[in-house]
């Protein structure tokens, strides 16, 4: 890749890096989001399978979050309200990839991955109330801590609507059951968040 290339690439990555950390700084509408406002395609294919993969995974995730704080309402797949895999499903819809509706059945959409493994953007499934050995929850992995086996996911709690929890707290640590990736490398979706300079 030539070095004007290269320039080019770093200079879109780290505008977009700087969009994905600031933008919920300056969000009014949370719970209410606008994503047709921010999906603009690259105008140069100069992205590689790897990098493609990473800025569709960051585009979703950042989507994902702007619906923090609606209410959980079950069989909701909705803006007015969601319930755990209606949220995952209606994430990934959004980008091109299309999730069962169930969450036990979600895990047979994508590749399977070791707990050690985890990236942003997998989906984590967890038993239910009664801690069967049955999925009974779904979530979207959003950061993996150093360790590679704890990590931080979003997902639409019953309690709480849309958060953002963690492994290690004992509902979630004690529930887990497996993970799976639906964004591969080579099979990315058909939409992807970016930042130019006249939404700044």
């Amino acid at each position: 890749m030539q070095i004007k290339e290269q320039m080019k690439l770093f200079t879109k990555l780290f505008i977009y890096t700087f969009f994905i950390f600031t933008t919920p700084l300056f969000s009014t509408q949370a719970g209410n989001p606008n994503p047709d406002k921010y999906i603009i395609p690259f105008d140069q294919p100069a992205l590689n399978d790897a990098a493609e993969t990473e800025l569709q995974v960051n585009s979703l995730l950042a989507y994902a979050r702007r619906f923090r704080g609606v209410p959980y309402r079950y069989g909701g797949m909705s803006p007015k309200g969601f319930d755990c895999s209606g949220f995952t499903s209606y994430v990934f819809k959004e980008f091109g990839y299309q999730l069962a509706r169930r969450g036990s059945h979600q895990f047979h959409n994508g590749e399977r991955v070791k707990r050690s493994e985890l990236q942003p953007g997998d989906l984590v499934f967890f038993g239910g109330r009664g801690n069967g050995p049955g999925i009974g929850h779904v979530g979207i992995v959003t950061a993996v801590d150093g360790n590679g086996s704890d990590f931080t996911f979003i997902h639409a709690s019953s309690h709480r609507g849309i958060t953002e929890s963690h492994s290690t707290e004992s509902y979630y640590r004690a529930r887990y059951r497996n993970a799976c990736r639906i964004i591969n490398k080579g099979t990315v979706g058909n939409k992807v968040e970016e930042l130019t300079a006249e939404n700044l």
